[in-house]
């Protein structure tokens, strides 16, 4: 006896099935289809959600060990909120983070700045910092150790308006001046994790403020060193102890704050997915029910001759069964393709899956076998329950 036949002899039911669903080729290759189309929209959602997530979370690497502080204000009290830092403040900063550096930042207000052709820029920003190469590398040029009178471009800035070290751009900042600048460096690419938004900032010398007033600061530790966290508690401890007056944020409460808002977002449009699945699983059932209707004078004699109703139940849920089995089956290398296609265009390379990627592959393989079982079962009862003189009378 082959194999086939041996395996025939050991599940009857099964060939039984496939023999059933042979016999009504379009409906049950409608029936497979559907079921591949929810397949591939959770697996292929899930898996190019995660991709996207890695892609943007890179933008977050190099930032782990920084911490950003802002001035709490509270606008209901009287008076002119005080929204600034003063020297003495960003010196309690440095002692209370236990040595971390503090860079006050100033972000001021009618600021302008013009291209070396004398284009105005106006998406361009300007900011105030003390020391941009304790925080920054250069893409071109040098960052200069006493850095007093050249300004710092960020990459989008030159690479949006053509300009180079050593070209000269005017900077304009209302009550302070209008001067025009070298640029010395040209910063390396941040991403959008930057908490300065670098690559759209041209930056200035502190000491071309008469008065400068500092928006906010930035912490910055070496990770492998220590915890940018203990930095970040010190400074609470000191400003915070009976009123909150700063806010301290690190970029990896940002980064953790963005992971859960993402984990939403993709859990939402895979639930949009499995809404294919229901329909998937309307079709099942109308192609079993149609399917019963047409045999009905068969199971009638089944029934007739002491075939029992679990059997018959047994029987179309079987066949219910090899529909999602079946769909599942082409669903799944069809979602890991466009997961593979995606990866290959976010990450670089296709091979890229995450954990939680092929998790959600997996998860569409089970819905939709389990949505076709489920779909079989009801019109396998009904079929099963009708009385035999009934059905052949």
């Amino acid at each position: 006896m082959n194999p086939f036949r041996r395996l025939a002899v050991q599940f009857p039911t099964l060939v039984l099935a496939r023999r059933n669903l042979s016999r009504a080729t379009a409906r049950t290759v409608l029936a497979v289809v559907a079921i591949v189309i929810g397949v591939v929209a959770i697996g292929a959602i899930g898996a190019g959600g995660e991709a996207f997530k890695q892609d943007q979370l890179q933008a977050y690497e190099g930032f782990g060990g920084t911490a950003t502080v802002d001035p709490v204000f509270y606008p209901e009290e009287d008076g002119e909120p005080d929204r600034t830092f003063t020297d003495a403040e960003i010196g309690r900063m440095r002692r209370a983070s236990g040595g971390a550096t503090v860079l006050p930042v100033v972000e001021p207000s009618g600021a302008f700045v013009r291209s070396p052709s004398g284009d105005p820029l106006l998406t361009v920003q300007v900011r105030g910092l003390g020391d941009p190469g304790a925080f920054y590398d250069a893409q071109a040029g040098t960052i200069p150790a006493n850095w007093r009178r050249s300004i710092i471009v960020g990459s989008r800035v030159a690479a949006d308006n053509d300009i180079q070290p050593g070209d000269r751009m005017t900077v304009l900042v209302d009550g302070e001046f209008e001067r025009s600048f070298r640029v010395a460096a040209v910063l390396e690419p941040q991403g959008f994790a930057d908490p300065l938004s670098a690559d759209q900032t041209v930056f200035v010398p502190l000491a071309q403020f008469d008065d400068a007033e500092y928006g906010r600061a930035i912490v910055r530790v070496d990770p492998q060193v220590r915890s940018v966290d203990d930095a970040a508690a010190g400074i609470e401890a000191e400003f915070n102890d009976r009123r909150r007056t700063v806010a301290v944020s690190t970029v990896q409460d940002q980064r953790e704050q963005f992971e859960q808002f993402f984990a939403t977002v993709n859990q939402f449009l895979i639930g949009i997915g499995a809404i294919s699945l229901l329909v998937a699983a309307v079709t099942i059932a109308n192609t079993m029910l149609m399917s019963a209707i047409e045999r009905e004078g068969e199971i009638g004699v089944f029934r007739a001759v002491g075939y029992p109703k679990r059997a018959v139940v047994s029987l179309l849920v079987a066949e219910a069964t090899i529909l999602g089995i079946v769909g599942s089956a082409i669903g799944a290398p069809i979602a890991l393709g466009i997961g593979a296609l995606v990866n290959g265009l976010l990450v670089g390379d296709p091979l890229a899956f995450t954990d939680a990627g092929l998790r959600y592959i997996g998860l569409g393989v089970a819905f939709g076998i389990v949505t076709a079982l489920v779909a079989g079962i009801y019109p396998a009862w009904k079929a099963a329950n009708r009385p035999p003189v009934e059905v052949l009378g």
